[in-house]
């Protein structure tokens, strides 16, 4: 299975490389997100009175300082925002994982390959290996852009933590794309697999840490939160990137995988049920 698995998602890679069009919009999103909303959104202004005198100017910004300090765990909500809106778009280019599965059903390709001695499971790996190779190389250069702009690093950035940033959204990767795998294989209509997802990728990312902290969230919604792997994987990132204080570390590791791990082995058991029923 090793081969075909192998030779699948190299035909994933080339399919993506050559879909220009696709591939520059991939690339252009993040700068919109980080440079239209990140920069937009600028916090320290709204905290700072107006009409200050300016023998006060050094005192008002130590206590703006503190104000975001207490509300972000950073003076900078860019940082936040960046760090958050890694895992987001990680998120994202799942979710277009297994929108492309509806094309390849519609255009028959899917059929044919079914029809070979391929292992089903195979198939599926296929499709979020290919999808996690674009994701790393997307995350790649949404922190270049991230710098770029003006995002804050934490002193002392080890290559270590940009590993375990990584890896945190990889495991993420790996949920949403099984999940949304599984439903592509499910679904015959390019409409109603938008429509789902579009019902699904918005409130995952407003309901998490990604854009605003939980506790500034309403009670209810800090429930709800508590079970997206978003919300720890974007605290995993940004205490691993930039050093924003996480309540416990390890616990959000845990859960992360537990989360990620069903997700996966959900989407690979309807995926397969799926296509054995083609």
């Amino acid at each position: 299975m090793i081969q075909e698995v192998y030779t699948l998602t190299i035909r994933e890679l080339k399919k993506w490389l050559s879909r220009r069009g696709t591939f520059v919009v991939s690339l252009i999103t993040p700068l919109f997100w980080l440079g239209l909303f990140g920069k937009s959104l600028n916090f320290a202004q709204m905290f700072a009175p107006t009409n200050i005198p300016p023998q006060y100017s050094s005192l008002i910004s130590k206590y703006v300082d503190q104000q975001l300090l207490n509300l972000f765990g950073t003076t900078s909500y860019f940082t936040y925002l960046a760090s958050g809106m890694l895992v987001v778009f990680g998120f994202f280019q799942s979710v277009f994982g297994g929108t492309n599965l509806v094309f390849e059903k519609r255009l028959g390709y899917l059929n044919r390959l079914l029809m070979t001695p391929t292992p089903r499971s195979g198939i599926f790996l296929s499709k979020v290996f290919g999808t996690l190779i674009r994701i790393l190389f997307y995350e790649t250069v949404l922190i270049l852009i991230a710098w770029g702009l003006g995002i804050k690093f934490k002193p002392g950035l080890t290559v270590v933590n940009i590993l375990l940033a990584g890896i945190a959204i990889i495991f993420v990767a790996i949920g949403f794309v099984s999940i949304f795998a599984a439903i592509a294989f499910n679904v015959d209509n390019v409409e109603i697999m938008f429509a789902i997802v579009n019902l699904i990728n918005l409130p995952l990312m407003f309901a998490s840490s990604a854009l605003f902290p939980l506790k500034q969230m309403p009670s209810w919604l800090q429930e709800v939160a508590k079970f997206n792997p978003i919300t720890y994987a974007a605290d995993i990132v940004r205490y691993n990137l930039v050093g924003t204080p996480i309540s416990n570390y390890l616990l959000s590791w845990i859960i992360l995988i537990v989360i990620s791990i069903t997700l996966f082995v959900i989407g690979m058991l309807v995926s397969i049920n799926a296509m054995e029923k083609a």
